[in-house]
């Protein structure tokens, strides 16, 4: 039998049953036996099939070992483990978003008092994207009260993690439980920033999101002040912070000092968030333990630039239904959380999101008319982009 190279690439490429099952057979047959005209359910087509699945297993197996100690090839369980073993980087399992809405009593048929945990709040009727009422936003309490003919906020939790439930303003507009007559519901345009308990949700952190972390780690060996080395402590410090810039010299009067610009994958984040990354970098501002004493480092959040993003959908009418408007809105919100901070947004590219949602063949959306944006818009260096959508969809 030749001696064949052990290479990283014959390592994780196994073969299937049916080409271990061949080149077994074709051994034997080089030794003389007449392993080719075995009959498929014979005994030795049997044994040699059971030798090819065994030898599939174990090359699979063989391909997990061999990648699961790359940074760039391991995945799922693996890289979990070779990041916290070689790196001391624990996947981040995701967050719920707390934001708070705003109940009014818009008929004056208040007052009404009630448990906050008796209500939850949802993106239209149906919807998975639920909330759960947790407190009063200005007392902290239990209890909430909607004095007659005005309003109260109320802070709020998704039901489960993820970045799905950082919508749009004005998004979440129903009551799922706990209706209160003539009482209307909607989250305001700083629902998530607003009070000091709001956070955005985020997804549990991806491969290629490890992964990346997990290379910024090597900035943190460095001397001076690397670029990645920030990043990575920024993205560390707060798992809410999903874009980061970071600049020097950005005041030429002030040489030593690092700017660190962040973001969450909805736009700005709270003074919590900003917070915590900054401690985590330098508490005392003039150097610290992970950067040179002559250094600086500020941390702000990226500015919103709300993106108007208006348009008239026809849509063939067996498809208009909510769940489908709920998707196109859901990846128009994708596009924009993929943006980094400073980024072109572009015209043309929204136009496709909103034609071409993922898993659809063309034509379902027969036409759009997008009235804003007009252009492109630049985002400006501590910006990020944030959706303000006004769909409306229309059967054909």
């Amino acid at each position: 039998m030749p001696v064949v190279p052990v290479t990283f690439a014959s390592l994780t490429n196994p073969k299937t049953v049916a080409e271990n099952k061949l080149d077994l057979l074709t051994q034997l047959s080089g030794l003389g036996f007449p392993a080719l005209s075995w009959e498929t359910g014979s005994v030795p087509s049997g044994l040699v099939e059971i030798q090819a699945g065994s030898l599939t297993q174990f090359q699979q197996a063989q391909k997990l070992i061999a990648e699961g100690g790359l940074n760039d090839f391991a995945t799922g369980d693996a890289l979990t483990e070779l990041a916290d073993q070689v790196y001391d980087n624990q996947r981040f399992e995701g967050l719920n978003t707390v934001g708070y809405v705003r109940l009014t009593d818009t008929a004056n048929a208040g007052p009404f008092t009630f448990a906050a945990a008796s209500v939850s709040f949802s993106v239209g009727l149906g919807s998975p994207l639920r909330y759960n009422g947790i407190a009063s936003a200005t007392t902290g309490l239990p209890s909430v009260t909607i004095p007659k003919g005005s309003s109260v906020d109320v802070i709020v939790q998704a039901v489960s993690v993820g970045s799905q439930f950082n919508v749009a303003v004005g998004a979440i507009s129903t009551f799922a439980r706990g209706t209160k007559p003539g009482v209307s519901v909607t989250n305001p345009s700083d629902w998530l920033t607003k009070y000091a308990s709001a956070q955005q949700g985020t997804d549990p952190e991806t491969d290629a999101q490890l992964q990346d972390r997990d290379r910024s780690k090597w900035g943190t060996l460095g001397t001076g002040s690397p670029e990645k080395a920030y990043r990575y402590w920024a993205e560390t410090a707060d798992q809410q912070v999903k874009k980061v810039v970071v600049f020097t010299n950005l005041d030429i009067f002030d040489p030593g000092r690092v700017d660190v610009i962040i973001a969450g994958a909805a736009g700005p984040v709270g003074g919590a968030v900003v917070a915590n990354v900054q401690n985590y970098i330098a508490p005392s501002q003039i150097g610290g333990e992970r950067i040179p004493e002559t250094a600086r480092a500020v941390v702000s959040s990226a500015l919103a630039n709300n993106v108007a993003v208006t348009a008239t959908l026809f849509v063939q009418a067996t498809f208009n239904t909510a769940a489908f408007q709920a998707q196109v809105l859901a990846n128009l919100e994708a596009y924009f959380a993929d943006l980094a901070i400073g980024a072109l947004v572009s015209r043309e590219r929204i136009i496709e999101v909103l034609l071409y949602p993922a898993g659809l063949s063309a034509g379902v959306i027969t036409d759009a008319t997008v009235t804003a944006p007009a252009v492109d818009v630049q985002l400006a260096y501590n910006e990020v982009g944030v959706a303000v959508p006004t769909l409306t969809f229309t059967s054909v």
